[in-house]
């Protein structure tokens, strides 16, 4: 059957959503698992935690296995182990169970995490590149966001079981319209990739890094941000409900701040000027928060200036790979990722108990905002260095 870019579009966004939906899963029905099983929160942290840990192993053997066997195959292949994830979660007896189906929920998560955004890479290319790309990246918050909504609600009315059971559900969405409808994009050359494997250069290796480098601190500064602005509004008096409720924010402007800043980039030809402008806004209210007298409304602009920036940062790789190359070079991209999501919020959380209270962990997101900015500066003297510019 013919498929166009925005076809692709929305079956690499299911494939997003139900990745978002299975991670939060745990979260959302916690008080249920602590309950049954005798666990404490820090039991439920590390079986959050767990979900992200095969990333750091497997994300850069994924864009290999995707260049070798096709990325519908391997991601179709991945799904598959979401919803083994997902069911064997939902019958779990004992933690020992719980632990099993989120590493191997998490195993999947990781190839998607990879091959989706090589997926993506392959079919929006040129102009079109950042405004899809920043669609695509919202299914992540979107989905988390929908689990947070709705699998307590859930929970409440059935059982813990039935909310892993029903992400083993949107999964299967997910498969379907991967294995079912998408097909690589004419020009990919995808069967013979493997064939000619001319492999990473030096040059695509140094530019991803400082590319990944800048991901992982990004993504680092909002994941700060998110877990401990809750903990600086609460030291300034407010209550458990009000500060999550604030904090919060950042994350709903995503609906409509991510797409803005993707469509502005596309439309006017500026990626640079949107991600600068955004990481100096970042930078600025993140050194201000922590000393406003109105957090709604630097929290609500913080998530904006960030989201508009995320999209030009998620497609620096696109802009340097080559075709071939996309899947094993997004996977050294993604590698980043997972590695400051399982380090920076622990250092935040040394850094608070250093100095005593949540000021120094939001000063520190500040500065990894900054860092961003000078590496983007770094990231486009050595492109067009080595472009022979």
């Amino acid at each position: 059957m013919g498929i166009n870019r925005w076809m692709v579009l929305v079956i690499l966004l299911m494939g997003r959503l139900s990745v978002g939906i299975q991670f939060q899963s745990t979260g959302s029905v916690a008080p249920f698992l602590i309950q049954d099983f005798g666990i404490g929160y820090d039991q439920i942290g590390t079986l959050i935690g767990l979900y992200m840990i095969p990333g750091l192993i497997l994300a850069i053997p994924a864009g290999h296995l995707g260049k070798r066997f096709g990325d519908r195959q391997v991601v179709s292949a991945a799904i598959v182990l979401m919803i083994a994830g997902g069911i064997v979660s939902g019958m779990a007896e004992d933690h020992a169970g719980l632990v099993t189906g989120r590493l191997i929920g998490g195993t999947g998560a990781a190839f998607l995490f990879v091959l989706l955004m090589k997926m993506m890479s392959d079919w929006f290319t040129g102009k079109d590149l950042f405004f899809g790309m920043s669609i695509f990246i919202i299914g992540w918050p979107v989905g988390i966001a929908a689990a947070q909504a709705a699998q307590g609600p859930i929970a409440e009315q059935t059982s813990w079981n039935m909310v892993f059971l029903l992400t083993a559900v949107a999964s299967s969405a997910a498969l379907i319209a991967v294995a079912g409808f998408y097909r690589p994009p004419p020009d990919s050359g995808e069967v013979a990739a493997h064939n000619a494997a001319p492999g990473l250069s030096g040059q695509e290796i140094w530019l991803v890094c400082v590319a990944g480098v800048m991901w992982m601190l990004i993504n680092g500064a909002y994941l700060v941000m998110l877990s401990f602005g809750p903990v600086l509004l609460i030291e300034q008096g407010a209550s458990i409900v009000a500060s999550g409720q604030v904090v919060s924010l950042m994350s709903w402007v995503f609906l409509f701040a991510l797409p803005l800043g993707g469509y502005v980039a596309t439309r006017y030809g500026i990626p640079d000027m949107v991600l600068v402008s955004g990481l100096i806004v970042c930078v600025a209210l993140g050194v201000v928060i922590p000393y406003t007298s109105v957090p709604v409304v630097t929290f609500a602009l913080f998530g904006i200036a960030y989201a508009v920036a995320v999209p030009v940062v998620s497609s620096l790789p696109a802009l340097v790979l080559r075709p071939k190359n996309r899947g094993p070079g997004i996977g050294l991209f993604q590698l980043w990722y997972f590695a400051g999501s399982a380090c920076m919020p622990i250092a935040a959380g040394f850094i608070q108990d250093w100095t005593g209270g949540a000021t120094a962990p939001l000063l520190f997101a500040a500065g990894m905002m900054f860092a961003v900015l000078c590496l983007h500066g770094v990231f486009r003297y050595e492109h067009h260095r080595l472009a022979g510019g």
